[in-house]
């Protein structure tokens, strides 16, 4: 049996493409949980019955509030404006 020794990868990226990566990733999380939802969801019927609005932040940032007429719930989310682990 051949052994295979350890393998290391190294990547860099600059602070606007972490920044990139981590909108990617919470909204691919948020995606995740609206389909949990929807599977979840005995009452609602195919046909779509929400809302999406484009809102800004006092900085001039975008983020989407997301409205489901039948059940009220919810989601509003922003883009990160810092990279994860920073204060």
């Amino acid at each position: 049996m051949a052994r295979v020794g350890d393998i290391s990868i190294n990547l860099n990226f600059d602070d606007k493409s972490k920044l990139k990566l981590r909108a990617i990733a919470k909204h691919a999380g948020a995606l995740a949980d609206e389909l949990d939802r929807i599977d979840n969801a005995e009452t609602h019927s195919i046909e779509p019955n929400y809302s999406s609005e484009k809102h800004y932040d006092d900085d001039g940032c975008p983020y989407y509030e997301v409205k489901c007429h039948k059940c009220g719930i919810s989601y509003s989310g922003e883009l990160p404006t810092r990279i994860e682990g920073t204060d």
